[in-house]
């Protein structure tokens, strides 16, 4: 089993990281680490942490755990991760990874030099709906994707979001957020974006956060993504949604609970066909539509965060036993992370900003 110590005792630990570890029997959670010490013991009740600590150092002194899982506010990533570095420890850091491309390239390096496992959580990819579409991009049933949209809309703007570190964040959506459907529009293509061109607005929200994003990635082959992240919209709330162009057909996938049903007349070659459709879901539902028809791919019957997460352990359990871990997974990571900061800077400046591979 690997020793596990979880730094942050937060919602992400509660309801994510705890849940995931808790699923699998390879991991034992062997303490937590929270400042706050009603926190830390609400949830040492709550899943039996057999110890739990203020202090991370003393922390990771004590127990030397194997594998540290970071789940602090995004200000203290950095911080954390390279004290669990430090220590002998494999590090899963909650995204967005870090602040800054060095404070990346610093964690990196460390933990090339500590002959460690770096990697950040964006679990999403392990979701039945994005990882079924996955698999069926690659066995080609579509056809090639060339087009993606993705969006997200909802009223939730800083001065009602109830985490005080969240509400504090001047790079607030596309940020905090915006990793998560970045980093599935590029696993979709398999690549990274050549360049972006981006507006990030406090549109009237009052608080100088980027709470309207939107963004257009030019992809290697003539292929687009285009992102749209509204945080002020008072239209139903839809918390990821997206379209995956391909040759033969369209994709549909939304995550946040999906109730639907209707009847429509779908125009095809041979004139109009009906199409009835029912989904209620949970958790999150991806369709192909093509000719008139709508046909699912996957569903997930509940919210399935935590489940991503156990699935992204297990992924990076075998690559800990290496003796000099890839750090492919971290430098993924900061690619994203270099995409977010290039979307702010071509939003400061008004114009399309290239991303030329580092030298």
């Amino acid at each position: 089993m690997v020793r596990t110590a979880v730094i942050g005792l937060g919602r992400a630990a509660a309801e994510i990281h705890l849940p995931a570890c808790r699923m699998l029997p390879e991991i034992e959670v062997v303490a937590g680490c929270d400042p706050d010490e009603a926190r830390r013991m609400a949830l040492a009740r709550q899943f039996g942490l057999p110890a739990v600590y203020a202090d991370p150092v003393e922390m990771l002194a004590r127990e030397q755990p194997e594998l540290v899982i970071v789940g602090v506010p995004p200000a203290h990533h950095s911080r954390m991760a390279q004290l669990a570095l430090e220590h002998g420890a494999h590090v899963l850091c909650e995204k967005p990874f870090v602040g800054s491309l060095d404070e990346a390239d610093c964690l990196i390096e460390t933990a090339m030099q500590q002959r460690r496992l770096l990697a950040v959580n964006n679990q999403y990819r392990y979701m039945d709906i994005y990882r079924q579409t996955k698999a069926k991009l690659l066995e080609g049933v579509y056809g090639p994707l060339f087009y993606v949209q993705a969006w997200q809309q909802m009223f939730h703007p800083p001065s009602v979001e109830q985490t005080l570190w969240r509400r504090a964040l001047p790079r607030y959506t596309l940020f905090e957020f915006g990793t998560h459907p970045l980093d599935l529009i590029c696993h979709f293509f398999d690549a990274l974006p050549l360049a972006v061109n981006a507006i990030a607005s406090p549109a009237r929200a009052g608080d100088g956060a980027d709470v309207l994003v939107q963004m257009t990635l030019y992809f290697p082959d003539e292929r687009y993504a285009v992102l749209s992240l509204n945080r002020v919209s008072h239209a139903p709330e839809r918390y990821l949604e997206m379209r995956l162009d391909c040759e033969r057909a369209s994709l549909r996938l939304s995550y946040g609970g999906v109730a639907r049903a209707g009847l429509s007349l779908n125009r095809t070659q041979d004139g109009y066909r009906p199409d009835l459709r029912f989904s209620l879901v949970k958790g999150g539902e991806a369709r192909a539509e093509s000719g008139g028809r709508s046909a699912r791919i996957a569903a997930a019957r509940r919210p399935p965060l935590a489940q991503a997460t156990a699935r992204h352990l297990i992924a990076l359990l075998p690559e800990m036993q290496q003796p000099q871990p890839s750090l492919a997974r971290a430098r993924w990571a900061r690619e994203i992370l270099r995409i977010v900061f290039a979307g702010y800077e071509s939003a400061a400046r008004r114009q399309v900003v290239m991303l030329a591979p580092d030298a």
